[in-house]
Formats: structure tokens, C-alpha cells, sequence
């Protein structure tokens, strides 16, 4: 086990120097002079020429690189030009709502897809576990935004039910987070539990026809007992993988979900971000991301060794 945890931090380091450097180069692509978009065009050039020399703009691209890098070993982000403060503490505030919509989201889907996956398995002709099999489908197809559009209308400007934008922090004020969350949860969760049964059911298909099955069936054991205590245990492996893969692209890629529905959280930040052309704040959020994302792949494979023995010898 401590042989592979090595293993993975040490793929984990170079995968984060890679993002860094590339992101580092990838965002100083975007055309314009970031001083002169921030001053206005009728800033005078010395006022331009002061902003670039704070900003660290006026070397070279491999000094600016080397300065930035070097900052950032030392666990120096930077200081964002939007909000004139350091950009651990902008991402630091922005982060709750992210995750927070993003663990609840995860967390309800693997259910949901477990008890889906599981009831069209030992029912697989009961009418409504067939029709969930094809919202199954027909949620991976509906686009996010069109999803929650259509909630908006339904169920903030016709029912009135919910509130079709805004945010509270769900600990401190429950009673006002939690109808402003439903929305945005259940469009993160119709794609989500959409893929965990694809992801689950493909492998149940794959472990129901195996010679083990047929023997837990000839000892006695009811289809049930058959599901919850051999095969599901075995078939969770692929989903584990889709889910920690999932929830990391997801606290990266909620940018959508966060614009609609007006949720301060980090994708919202990475907008406003590319907007003003904030070059420290675009690459702490992008790093904070990629470090998360390695972060939930390494818990991943860490599972995958607690669960099947035979990972800790690769």
C-alpha cells in the first residue's frame, strides 16, 4: 500500500507541474494588453506602464514563468486584480457553494443509481424500472442548460415553488439554502444518476451471467440477497472510478449551472475571471481545480486497493 500511494503522489506532482506550465502559457494567448483592459483606453501610458510592472508583465514570458513558478512554491498565488486581494483567500471564499453543490449532487446520484440500477436488475420487467431505463438515456442527452431552463420555468416562474437564482450558505441558514439548492441540484443530478446507471448497469450485465452467481443461487439466497450481497459489491468498482473522475471535472466544469443560477462559487469566479482578464486569479483557480482533481483520483485509487486486493501489487 505505501508502495503505491508513492507511486500515485509521485504522477500526481508531474501532472501538476504540467497543467501549471501549460495554463501558465494557455491563458497569456488571450488577445489584449491586460493593464491597458483594466485602466480603459483613455488611461495614460505611465498609469499602463505601472500596472504591467505590478502585475508582473514587463519580463520576459519565461521570467514571468519562472517568477510566477517560483511564488507558487512558496505558496504564493499571487494578489487578484478584480478583488485587490491574495488569491488563496478569493478561491477560499468562492469554494463552499462549489462543493457544496457538488458533493450533494454526487452523493444523491450514486444512491439514486444504486437503488435504479439494482431494481432493474432483479425486476427487469417492471413497467417503471424500464421507463427509468430510458430517462437513463434520455437524461445523458438533454444538455444541462436546457434542463435548467426548463426547471426555471416550471417550477420558479409557473409553480412558484423555489427561487430561480440565489444562494445561502447551507449551514449557517438552512431553512432559506436549502429551496434555493433544489434547482441546481436536480439538473447536476438528472445527468449524473443518467451516467452512474449507464456506468453500473453495463457492469452488472457483466457479472450476472459469472459461475458464482449460479452457486449463491443454489445454496438458497433469494435474487435480493443475490444483488446487494455478491454482485453489487463487485460491479461498484467501474462506478467508484466514473464517480471520482465525475465530481472532480464537476467542481471544474459547474460554470454553467453556477451563471444560471447565480451561485458565487468557483466556476462563476473563473468567468469573471477570463472576463477582466484577471491572469492570477484565472491561474489559481485553475490550479486549485487541477490539485482537486489529482487529489480525488488519488482517493479513487486508494479505494480501488481497500477493495480489491490485487490493485496493491500493480
Amino acid at each position: 500500500m505505501t508502495g503505491l500511494l508513492l507511486r500515485r503522489l509521485r504522477d500526481l506532482l508531474i501532472i501538476l507541474v504540467i497543467v501549471g506550465t501549460m495554463m501558465f502559457f494557455v491563458i497569456r494567448l488571450i488577445p489584449g494588453d491586460p493593464a491597458q483592459a483594466i485602466l480603459g483606453p483613455t488611461a495614460r501610458p505611465s498609469d499602463v506602464d505601472a500596472l504591467r510592472e505590478s502585475m508582473g508583465l514587463n519580463g520576459t514570458l519565461w521570467e514571468q514563468y519562472l517568477a510566477w513558478a517560483g511564488n507558487v512554491l512558496r505558496g504564493d498565488f499571487g494578489t487578484s486584480i478584480t478583488y485587490h486581494a491574495p488569491v488563496l483567500g478569493v478561491v477560499a471564499d468562492h469554494i463552499l457553494p462549489t462543493l457544496t453543490l457538488a458533493v450533494l449532487s454526487t452523493v444523491i446520484s450514486f444512491f439514486l443509481s444504486v437503488a435504479i440500477t439494482s431494481w432493474q436488475a432483479v425486476a427487469p420487467r417492471n413497467p417503471v424500472a424500464r421507463a427509468l431505463d430510458r430517462f437513463s438515456a434520455l437524461g445523458m442527452a438533454m444538455p444541462d442548460f436546457w434542463i435548467s431552463l426548463m426547471l426555471v420555468l416550471v417550477f420558479s416562474v409557473t409553480l412558484r415553488w423555489f427561487p430561480s437564482s440565489g444562494y445561502e450558505n447551507l449551514f449557517t441558514d438552512p431553512a432559506t439554502a436549502v429551496p434555493a439548492l433544489v434547482l441546481p441540484l436536480a439538473v447536476l443530478v438528472i445527468g449524473q444518476t443518467a451516467l452512474f446507471v449507464l456506468t453500473l448497469r453495463e457492469s452488472l450485465l457483466g457479472e450476472l451471467p459469472l459461475a458464482y452467481l449460479r452457486t449463491a443461487r443454489v445454496k438458497g439466497l433469494s435474487e435480493r440477497q443475490v444483488m446487494t450481497e455478491h454482485v453489487l459489491p463487485n460491479a461498484l468498482m467501474p462506478l467508484i472510478t466514473q464517480l471520482g473522475s465525475n465530481f472532480a471535472m464537476l467542481v471544474g466544469g459547474i460554470v454553467i449551472i453556477e451563471s444560471i443560477f447565480v451561485v458565487p462559487g468557483l466556476g462563476h469566479l473563473l468567468m469573471g475571471a477570463v472576463s477582466t482578464r484577471d491572469f492570477p486569479l484565472i491561474q489559481g483557480v485553475t490550479l486549485f481545480v487541477a490539485v482537486l482533481f489529482v487529489l480525488v483520483n488519488l482517493l479513487v485509487d486508494l479505494s480501488y486497493a481497500l477493495l480489491d486486493p490485487k490493485v496493491r501489487v500493480s
